[in-house]
């Protein structure tokens, strides 16, 4: 078990040149450190209390980058609605990818795969998210 003040934990789920996958390491951190929070949200009963939600997204949305259309109260709604949700059942994956390339400028890119996006959007949208997963044999960090 590792305990990490808010300059570890940043550097934590910041860091990519260490490691031969970069970025995908580095998104697998992200993801450690989301199930981490959420554990600790959920033992300690600070996803049942609304209040308590509603001061964690005000805390957080700072610091953040999200869809204009995703409002304050969604963000309340959606982390009230993960209240029952038992640490360790959550599922992250990343989004399929279409290999990689270079950019204009010379950097090396991660390809999206859009025919594999709209299928996770499909799913999502269609509340069908957790046959895709399964379908598509989906495992943390994958």
């Amino acid at each position: 078990m590792n305990r990490l003040n808010g300059e570890k934990a940043l550097a934590f789920v910041r860091e990519r040149h260490a490691f031969v996958d970069g970025d995908f390491q580095r998104v697998r951190n992200q993801q450690t450190f989301l199930k981490a929070v959420m554990a600790k949200m959920a033992a300690e009963g600070g996803l049942k209390n609304r209040d308590t939600v509603k001061k964690l997204v005000a805390k957080v949305l700072p610091h953040v980058t999200v869809n204009p259309g995703l409002t304050v109260l969604t963000l309340e709604r959606l982390a009230f609605s993960l209240r029952n949700t038992a640490p360790g059942k959550g599922v992250f994956f990343t989004l399929p990818t279409g290999g990689f390339g270079t950019s204009f400028d010379g950097q090396s890119i991660i390809l999206q795969d859009p025919a594999a996006t709209a299928a996770v959007s499909a799913a999502l949208a269609s509340g069908t998210l957790g046959k895709y997963v399964a379908a598509n044999k989906l495992q943390n960090g994958n």
